[in-house]
């Protein structure tokens, strides 16, 4: 298994460890004041800036989140769900900002920011004694557990919904590496190759229901193959580029930044089926 490989593993496995860690210690501290009592159903719009990079994300109509920027790409709905729990955070301690050192506690000159709608919240340090961030609110600083930062500061990816394809939509054709599946006249689905129909019925299922198990920062690496998925109302289609088959399936989108990891078995149901 190469480093890269082992990097993505890890990562998945650090942002999977992350979201538990943000429910249990939800449960655990019932007792504790929160950073505030806003509603999180009644947000709209998510920005975050860490260093130079800005991801915003917005609630569509359909009451899901959007990443809208760096890129347009549907959301991981319990990754946002997460990533909500921090405005009402349970606060180990708060302090006016008149009464604490902002240099000491990394609030001087913060390089990780996130704001809900109108409500901003910076980041500062992480206590080593404590293991509490430091965040500030308005003239408020508060310590709080530290599993949000890593969340907001990874690369966006972590962030973009596992689906291969968008929310509700439909595919009209499929183009994959071994044969072109599309409807007949008579709208009956059909394939250039020999496939039963059942098969084929299932190939377009594993396109709308299989998820990645991880989605990361798009790495150039030796092209094996592209499949090209036309769904309804939109002109071009989606385009994967396959980069890799072992230890895993890795379908990239190189025009989004973005590399999807699949378990290897995906590759007969997605790419060659038969």
């Amino acid at each position: 298994m190469s480093k890269i490989n082992i990097l993505n593993l890890v990562l998945f496995i650090v942002v999977i460890s992350l979201a538990f860690v943000i429910y249990y210690s939800e449960e655990e501290s019932i007792q504790l004041d929160r950073l505030t009592n806003f509603d999180v159903n009644d947000i709209n719009s998510i920005n975050i800036q860490h260093n130079k990079d800005k991801v915003t994300l917005t609630r569509n109509d359909s009451k899901q989140w959007d990443i809208t920027q760096p890129v347009f790409v549907a959301a991981n709905d319990f990754r946002i769900s997460s990533l909500l729990k921090l405005i009402n955070a349970p606060v180990h301690k708060q302090y006016s900002i008149d009464k604490i050192n902002l240099t000491d506690t990394g609030l001087s000159n913060p390089t990780t920011k996130i704001s809900f709608d109108d409500q901003f919240i910076t980041f500062g340090t992480s206590n080593p004694a404590t293991s509490l961030r430091y965040v500030r609110l308005n003239d408020t600083v508060f310590t709080i557990e530290d599993v949000y930062h890593p969340l907001i500061s990874s690369h966006f990816g972590t962030l973009v919904s596992l689906n291969l394809l968008p929310n509700n939509s439909r595919i009209e054709k499929l183009v994959l590496k071994n044969q072109t599946i599309s409807k007949d006249e008579k709208g009956l689905w059909q394939s250039n190759i020999e496939i039963t129909a059942d098969n084929i019925n299932k190939t377009i299922e594993h396109w709308q229901s299989i998820q990645a198990f991880g989605v990361h920062k798009y790495l150039k690496r030796e092209e094996l193959g592209e499949v090209f998925i036309y769904i309804t109302g939109n002109q071009e289609p989606v385009t994967y580029v396959i980069t890799d088959t072992d230890p895993w399936l890795i379908l990239a989108r190189p025009e989004l930044e973005l590399e999807y990891h699949l378990d290897v078995e995906a590759y007969k149901k997605l790419i060659e089926p038969r």
